[in-house]
């Protein structure tokens, strides 16, 4: 009997070219918070799709990007790490706006994984724009493994894009149970879908400089009471976020306790707060998310344990 083909899968990128996208329409879930501004991912995040014949593995990263500020270094080098922690690398390519250095510097960094080209937002294009970009990169960098058009957005070319995949996935067998999807913790997953309206409604520097944190999650008989913080830098952002008389903080409450119950399956009750941290931005423990290197390192374990076992 053939063991079921599995593996981890980084897709790395400039900041806005799918890739959160891409990870929530592969696995059917939303796994990362998706906005139409650059950095709203802060952390590597696993999803986790489960077929008849794989358990694939996606590593969504911040989008890498070259800046001196403490945030984004912080960002980039957790993208970097994923390159490491993968058995396949997707570079994603936005092919509605002009290929940069941005872009050559991601596809070079990968180098050594002779990575994917996945060339996103094709719906947004002529199809010849695409044998241009193909021909381009196929010339600049021939360690190139293949090229494959998407729209993630549509759900354009990503059976092909899963086919070819899973031809070339280690043969390991499941690494996480059926019901898996994502590795980290409730409260962080609670903690997108809130941040992610942030982004949607503020503007500037103000949802590059706000962090959520949920505090505490109690089951009560008819409904789930849940105690978050909108943490900002200073009493300024604190005013924008909570808007006139409540009214931002209440908008945002409310969408978010919609998505969550859609989530969690039960009718919550929100209890959102804003405050302040002046530090928060030099923190690792506000910016960056830990739980994922647990997991990491336990899949990898597993993949040795699974080779002894079965052999």
């Amino acid at each position: 009997m053939n063991k079921i083909k599995s593996g981890t899968i980084s897709i790395l990128g400039k900041p806005n070219t799918g890739k959160s996208t891409l990870v929530n329409n592969l696995t059917g879930r939303k796994i990362s918070a998706v906005s139409d501004k650059p950095n709203t991912t802060r952390n590597k995040i696993l999803g986790v799709l489960n077929t008849a014949v794989s358990q694939i593995l996606f590593l969504d990263t911040p989008g890498i990007q070259v800046s001196n500020k403490f945030l984004n270094r912080i960002m980039v080098q957790s993208s970097l790490q994923a390159i490491n922690e993968s058995d396949i690398t997707l570079v994603l390519i936005d092919a509605s706006k002009a290929i940069t250095n941005d872009d050559y510097e991601v596809i070079s960094r990968a180098k050594d994984r002779s990575p994917f080209i996945v060339i996103n937002k094709i719906d947004l294009i002529k199809k010849s724009k695409i044998l241009k970009i193909v021909d381009l990169l196929r010339n600049k960098f021939p360690f190139i493994k293949d090229f494959i058009p998407i729209s993630a957005l549509e759900n354009e070319g990503l059976s092909l894009l899963l086919d070819e995949l899973t031809k070339i996935l280690p043969n390991y067998g499941k690494i996480f149970p059926d019901d898996y999807f994502t590795d980290q913790p409730e409260k962080f997953y609670l903690s997108e879908i809130i941040r992610e309206k942030i982004f949607n409604h503020y503007y500037e520097e103000v949802p590059y400089n706000t962090a959520v944190v949920v505090e505490d999650i109690k089951d009560k008989k008819k409904m789930t009471i849940i105690q978050a913080y909108v943490i900002v830098k200073n009493s300024h952002h604190k005013r924008i976020i909570i808007g006139k008389n409540g009214s931002m903080i209440k908008k945002i409450g409310t969408e978010s306790r919609v998505e969550i119950e859609e989530f969690l399956l039960c009718p919550i009750f929100l209890d959102l707060r804003v405050k302040i941290d002046s530090k928060w931005l030099l923190r690792k423990d506000k910016i960056f998310n830990f739980s994922n290197i647990f997991f990491l390192h336990s899949h990898y374990f597993r993949y040795f344990f699974s080779f002894f076992t079965n052999t």
